[in-house]
């Protein structure tokens, strides 16, 4: 939310003067893309390049400076910690992206979202995944440690929304991704029961709307997979499309006529399904069904 706060006001004080990001790189002898980074919420932005912009801007009152490297500060903080080790460069890009998004607009046909998932569900896929019981123990101990640590940057991404960092999330779920009892293959079906009351309490949650496409709708667009969408708060910053399947992962903010029609996808997914006291009654029919 910090780093929102931040790139907005630097953005807003360029407009003010009248500078363009061509002309601040060139002040600076930075490149134009690193202005557009900083500007995007892509890179935080360090103290000294900072006070770099400020100085250029002709920033000199102390209580705006002040303001704006404690917003830095914070921003940092805030920032993900070192993953390139246990996940994919456009999953890093994707996530540094959500940190500065304004809303999320989320499909899934076989997992519940990494925002809506307790603890213990995480860990039960993540060692479905990787395989943990088939692992020599040499092997086994460094995924567990690679378990851990996906399962805390969940824990942190959805600390970051609870703090107001999004503000609105939208989210549709394939029946089948509710159904499936995932724990259950290590003998724990209350990992599942407790994931299921968690979404009951998040679909109540002001800044979300979560829905389920029930069997019943039939076949639907969202059968190709799942897919992400995140707009931003800049109306100038285009808005975000991320794919993953089993080819691999796609991420673009270029190609707009792909993120319109997942966007017209994704309207067509909330017509068809489930919420409010009809998705009440789904979820605890899954609860009854698990036992």
């Amino acid at each position: 939310m910090e780093r929102k706060r931040l790139v907005r006001k630097l953005f807003e004080i360029r407009q003010k003067i009248g500078y363009t990001q061509a002309q601040v790189a060139g002040k600076l002898r930075w490149s134009q893309s690193k202005v557009h980074r900083i500007e995007s919420g892509e890179n935080s932005i360090s103290y000294t390049d900072l006070l770099a912009l400020l100085k250029i801007y002709g920033i000199r009152e102390n209580e705006l400076v002040e303001e704006l490297t404690e917003m830095a500060e914070l921003a940092r903080q805030r920032s993900l910690p070192e993953i390139s080790d246990i996940h994919s460069k456009d999953f890093r890009d994707y996530l540094e992206a959500e940190i500065t998004a304004d809303t999320v607009r989320e499909f899934e046909n076989s997992y519940i979202p990494g925002l809506l998932q307790t603890p213990a569900y995480a860990n039960a896929v993540l060692r479905t995944l990787l395989q943990i019981s088939s692992l020599a123990d040499d092997e086994r101990d460094t995924a567990l440690d690679r378990i851990r640590r996906m399962v805390d940057l969940r824990a942190l991404r959805q600390q970051i929304f609870n703090d107001g960092g999004i503000t609105k999330a939208s989210f549709v779920l394939d029946e089948a991704s509710v159904r499936r009892v995932v724990g259950a293959e290590s003998g724990d079906a209350g990992v599942m029961r407790a994931q299921i009351e968690h979404l009951k309490k998040m679909s109540r949650h002001p800044r979300v709307d979560l829905r389920v496409v029930p069997f019943g709708a039939g076949s639907h667009v969202g059968m190709s997979g799942p897919f992400v969408i995140l707009d931003f708060p800049d109306p100038d910053d285009f808005p975000l499309l991320y794919l993953e399947n089993a080819a691999g992962e796609f991420l673009t903010k270029h190609d707009q006529r792909q993120v319109r029609r997942f966007a017209a996808n994704f309207e067509s997914l909330q017509a068809c399904a489930l919420q409010g006291a009809e998705l009440d009654e789904l979820l605890d029919d899954v609860v009854a069904a698990i036992g």
